[in-house]
């Protein structure tokens, strides 16, 4: 027959697995990077939280156990609530997370100022050290991967393409890699044949323009065992053109500097003539 403890285990059963459902469902953030930058971010965090709640658990059980040997104090309240363990321990969970009435604390103070003292060091603890330390280790979480979230949050995406791969059949991958075509030489140009391993693409002529090319091409023969043509540096082949251009300067200059002279001769000559003809009409 179906009992209340077997229902009570089913529902705990289906919650367990419907939180390690969510957890599977979470991998679909490695599609985009942003988003698993912030799961990166997350995953530690949970750790520090993780943390932050044993180190309370710890306190609350402490502070549960010496508020239960106050017998003396148990006996002026009129609740039951600081009166045995468990429900000492729940009444300290449920202040510590922010659920319990303030009035009940309240009304202990009348009635027990000793135990309001240990509640009240209780909640310093809690609120004023571990939660305010758990907001630092955040900061601190923070601050430690601000400037490289972007390589753990590849790393991260890295491991689901592994895990992947790995759950990909032998067949499928080698059709896959035939389907590339990588053993085949790419082309950088139409009748310009490259080196093999790469994937062809195709881009605006005007997307990436260059000044220089990049690759450095020699003639004659292929044989290895030939030595390697004497290739000149981008520093020679400027000095060359420099060189050239001072040749060709020089010679205008002279060239000109001629046809200057002979050009100012004459002028002066005309203007020499020209001023004597006047004065000799008046």
């Amino acid at each position: 027959a179906w009992t209340d403890g077997m229902s009570l285990a089913y529902q705990m059963f289906t919650i367990l697995g419907i939180f390690l459902y969510a957890i599977i469902v979470a991998d679909i953030a490695n599609i985009s990077i942003e988003l698993c930058e912030f799961k990166v971010l997350c995953t530690h965090a949970l750790k520090q939280v993780l943390l932050c709640i044993g180190a309370v658990t710890c306190i609350s059980i402490i502070f549960a156990v010496a508020i239960s040997s106050m017998t003396r104090e148990a006996t002026l309240l009129s609740n039951s609530e600081f009166t045995e363990m468990g429900r000492t321990m729940t009444s300290l969970v449920q202040l510590a997370v922010g659920i319990m009435d303030l009035e009940k604390v309240s009304s202990i103070s009348g009635e027990s100022p000793y135990l309001l003292g240990v509640l009240v060091a209780y909640m310093l603890v809690v609120y004023s050290f571990f939660f305010n330390l758990l907001v630092s280790q955040f900061c601190g979480v923070y601050a430690a991967l601000a400037e490289d979230i972007l390589g753990h949050a590849m790393l991260a995406r890295g491991d689901v393409i592994l895990d992947t791969l790995k759950a990909i059949p032998m067949k499928r991958w080698n059709a896959f890699l035939k389907s590339l075509a990588l053993d085949q030489r790419v082309d950088f140009e139409e009748g310009d044949i490259g080196l093999p391993g790469g994937i062809k693409t195709w881009e605006p002529s005007l997307a990436h323009p260059t000044t220089q090319d990049q690759i450095i091409r020699a003639g004659g023969d292929t044989d290895p065992s030939l030595p390697w043509p004497i290739h000149r540096s981008s520093s020679d082949e400027s000095s060359m053109e420099k060189m050239v251009a001072k040749t060709i300067q020089k010679s205008l200059q002279k060239y000109l500097g001629k046809n200057g002279t002979d050009m100012s001769t004459t002028e002066g000559s005309k203007q020499s003539h020209s001023s004597s003809g006047n004065s000799e009409s008046l």
